[in-house]
């Protein structure tokens, strides 16, 4: 009987235990995650500036002050490494058929909730490679946003480039806004929602048609928006 009694109350303990942790587990990751981005071929150059809440990045040691505020004069280093692990590494492009090398990072910033430079390209690149925050602002981690440049090197800024931006894992709803620049100066603005698998960003009318007869037959819940034609 003793030996039941505790096997009950180690179980019950292991049980209490595991919903606690998975209350822990769910309260930790956001809901809701807007990503935001913009994407620009140049001459032999793909930059890629991405904007996410921190929030959203996990088992990333940020430094800390007084009062638990994040040490913005020693943050370089711990935002560099959430850049790498969250987003370049979450990230696959290809020119035409072939896969681009991995990105050099360079520029990454924090900001504040309230910072509205990702309203524009030109803003959000003059932010990103602007000054950065003073540490007279007292802001806590998760109360800010990362903001980083990437660079691709391509071969033509004509080529067809497609993209695959894994970035479910940021919450358990993950919107990503993209806007595309490409050369001619059309803008293509893009809602991709979880991880929408690869997404040709000048489509060519063929892959449009395919994706969209694919899309329709499928389950996933992934979604994709571009301009005035959805893709779910």
């Amino acid at each position: 009987m003793f030996t039941s009694r505790a096997a009950h109350v180690a179980a019950l303990f292991l049980f209490v235990s595991v919903t606690t942790a998975a209350r822990v587990w769910a309260h930790d990751i956001p809901r809701d995650v807007t990503v935001q981005a913009f994407a620009k071929p140049e001459g032999q150059s793909f930059k890629l500036l991405v904007r996410v809440p921190l929030k959203a990045i996990m088992d990333i040691e940020f430094p800390r002050k007084e009062r638990d505020f994040v040490d913005l004069d020693r943050v370089d280093q711990s935002l560099r490494d959430a850049a790498m692990i969250w987003l370049a590494r979450k990230i696959e492009l290809y020119e035409e058929n072939s896969l681009v090398p991995a990105p050099t990072i360079l520029s990454t910033r924090m900001a504040l909730e309230s910072d509205r430079s990702f309203e524009s390209y030109e803003q959000a690149l003059a932010h990103v490679t602007g000054p950065a925050l003073g540490n007279d602002v007292s802001i806590f981690w998760e109360q800010g946003l990362l903001d980083v440049l990437f660079e691709y090197p391509i071969r033509s800024d004509q080529s067809h480039i497609s993209v695959h931006m894994a970035f479910d894992r940021l919450g358990i709803r993950v919107v990503t806004a993209l806007r595309f620049m490409p050369p001619s100066g059309v803008v293509r603005p893009y809602e991709l929602e979880g991880d929408a698998g690869l997404i040709p960003l000048d489509p060519r009318w063929q892959q449009a048609v395919l994706r969209f007869v694919a899309g329709s037959s499928t389950s996933s819940t992934a979604r994709i928006t571009c301009c005035s034609c959805s893709v779910s």
